[in-house]
């Protein structure tokens, strides 16, 4: 969709406005409901339920392009039913077809799931009004129970909690490594909108930095623009906290899911007064691992937030410190978080952005993460990366998000699962391949040692004889094991070769 197009709540100052929509828009489909002519008096009425209402039994917005109300969308309760929501919307007909209406219930539908806490949205719509049919069709409506009226089609829509899907589709986490300004976290929030994969808002509001000069957050200020840019985009969002004041602050402005970060993860102290500071609170709750490769430090947050009793859990994997060079800035160590799941059968999101280090990398490892069947993605995006105050060169721009969420392939969770016990295998013989190298070193340098007694004693290297033994005593045991004699002599005629060069080496110096 190209028109700039926002949801806005209704004030009284768009009266006039109302009352003109209402006269203009197409009546054909709409319920028999809305008065006709409208008047000063309907939309008094109206504004004013929408004011006693909104946020409580009820989302209603306006809908906006280019500065204009051109349409209107709202979800209300069902008053037999708190969890069940009606939706319903009109729109100029000249601006039909361009994409308005699709967004705009993809946006409110978002808002009535996370701020009225609903599980099911239903639509009422005349069964001869294909075009609105196919709105709802797009955003997941399915068709529901039969209603009375034979000319009606009852669709419906599920809510799915971020993070805790079961869909092969998983869950998009994106925004800026930092909220910096209200104009900076709007403009990306109304670009991210307008990606259909992106599921939920992220931005960093407190940041602990090395230095304690550098910026560190705009803290409060913070999450009353991240809240405007839910209010405008319906997209949930979710922020990282690292103190209880951060937990109580997030709770104050509606934030829908917190991140407990990798520097907070690796002390338990911290991680108990979070969970303390949450009990009660059952909201979502993702758990970076900690900087270094310790799984029972990532198991032990886990344990402590279950038995505060938060149990929407979720594990983010961004990558762990390495000594090694690498071109990551965190080294994945995929064995590690499959491993984590398989144990606590927690969702797994991966962080790409804090792995890769810089934008070069990502598409490969969002591609290798969701081979291994993740149920999310964290990415960090940002309207001008350029002038990002935090984490600018793994920062990318709306567009580019889209073209890398467009060049992913997101396969079914069946054959992910496949991939991630086959990855977990290689990990143990990885693991294996470690230990040989390892034996084989000091078989080297035993080797090396008896070179030197036999330069001492005058022996010579190789004792044939002895030799022939030791290789058919390997090849009976290989044979009890299952291996054949081929790979036995193959693999220990290269050792035996190996050793003899060695001990030649000693012998000459």
């Amino acid at each position: 969709m190209s028109l700039n197009m926002i949801l806005k709540q209704w004030t009284p100052s768009d009266k006039a406005a109302l009352i003109a929509l209402c006269n203009a828009v197409d009546r054909t489909y709409l319920s028999a409901r809305l008065p006709k002519p409208y008047t000063d008096v309907d939309a008094d009425w109206w504004l004013g339920m929408v004011r006693l209402n909104d946020g409580k039994n009820g989302i209603f917005r306006a809908i906006v392009v280019d500065g204009q109300i051109v349409g209107s969308i709202s979800v209300e309760r069902n008053a037999e039913n708190n969890t069940e929501g009606e939706i319903g919307y009109m729109l100029l007909t000249e601006y039909w077809s361009k994409g308005i209406a699709t967004e705009a219930v993809t946006r409110i539908c978002r808002m009535a799931f996370c701020e009225l806490s609903m599980d099911t949205i239903v639509a009422k719509v005349y069964k001869a009004n294909a075009a609105s049919l196919r709105v709802l069709e797009k955003n997941g409506f399915v068709e529901g129970s039969p209603v009375g009226a034979q000319d009606i089609k009852q669709v419906v829509k599920r809510s799915e909690t971020p993070a805790f899907t079961q869909s092969d589709i998983p869950l998009i986490l994106a925004g800026p490594c930092s909220v910096e300004s209200e104009a900076q976290i709007l403009a990306t929030a109304q670009a991210l909108a307008k990606i259909p994969q992106v599921t939920m808002l992220r931005g960093g509001i407190w940041k602990p930095r090395t230095r304690p000069d550098a910026f560190e957050g705009r803290g409060e200020e913070g999450l009353k623009w991240l809240r405007e840019a839910k209010k405008e985009t319906g997209l949930p969002t979710a922020t990282e906290v690292a103190t209880p004041t951060h937990v109580e602050l997030a709770l104050k402005y509606g934030v829908d899911a917190l991140w407990i970060g990798a520097r907070t993860v690796v002390n338990p102290f911290s991680v108990q007064q979070l969970a303390d500071a949450l009990k009660g609170n059952d909201i979502p709750v993702y758990i970076k691992n900690p900087v270094s490769p310790d799984l029972n430090l990532w198991l032990g947050a886990f344990e402590r937030f279950q038995k505060d009793g938060i149990t929407q859990l979720a594990a983010i994997h961004r990558g762990f410190s390495y000594y090694k060079e690498s071109p990551y800035r965190n080294f994945p160590m995929w064995e590690i978080p499959i491993e984590l799941t398989q144990r606590l059968n927690v969702p797994l999101i991966t962080d790409i952005s804090h792995i890769c280090g810089n934008r070069e990398l990502l598409l490969s490892t969002a591609q290798k993460a969701l081979d291994l069947a993740t149920d999310g993605l964290m990415i960090e995006c940002h309207i001008n990366p350029a002038e990002a105050l935090t984490d600018a060169k793994q920062q990318v721009t709306p567009e580019e998000l889209k073209t890398l969420l467009s060049n992913l392939t997101f396969r079914a969770k069946n054959s992910g699962s496949v991939e991630r016990d086959l990855a977990n295998l290689r990990g143990e013989i990885d693991e294996i391949d470690a230990e040989l190298l390892q034996l084989l070193a000091r078989r080297m340098e035993v080797s090396a040692q008896i070179g030197e007694y036999k330069k001492q004693n005058n022996v010579t290297v190789v004792q044939m004889e002895r030799w022939k033994k030791i290789l058919a005593d390997h090849v009976a045991t290989g044979a009890e094991m299952g291996m054949s004699a081929e790979l036995i002599t193959e693999v220990f005629e290269a050792i035996h070769q190996a050793s003899i060069e060695r001990q030649s080496r000693v012998m000459d110096e």
